[in-house]
């Protein structure tokens, strides 16, 4: 699974740092709040990886999730935050 991600974007002529696995979440916290959002926790996933300067993130997952802990529903996008060379 990561050689593919590697090869996938070294194909396009950029060599990359993976940075580590970033997290977003958005919290629906009773059945009467609004739903959560996949674009909400896509862009919180985005702005955790750029706090470690990361200038990409490669999507792994997102889904809303039933089981966690004080939510109701809960949104959770999951990521590699990359730093991709400029070449």
């Amino acid at each position: 699974y990561r050689r593919q991600r590697q090869m996938c974007i070294r194909d396009r002529g950029k060599p990359f740092r993976d940075l580590g696995e970033v997290t977003g979440t958005v919290c629906q916290a009773t059945e009467q709040d609004s739903p959560p959002n996949l674009a909400t926790a896509r862009k919180r996933m985005q702005i955790k990886a750029s706090t470690m300067k990361a200038n990409a993130v490669l999507l792994h997952q997102c889904q809303v999730v039933t089981d966690a802990q004080g939510c109701y529903q809960q949104a959770v996008c999951k990521g590699s935050a990359l730093n991709v060379s400029k070449q």
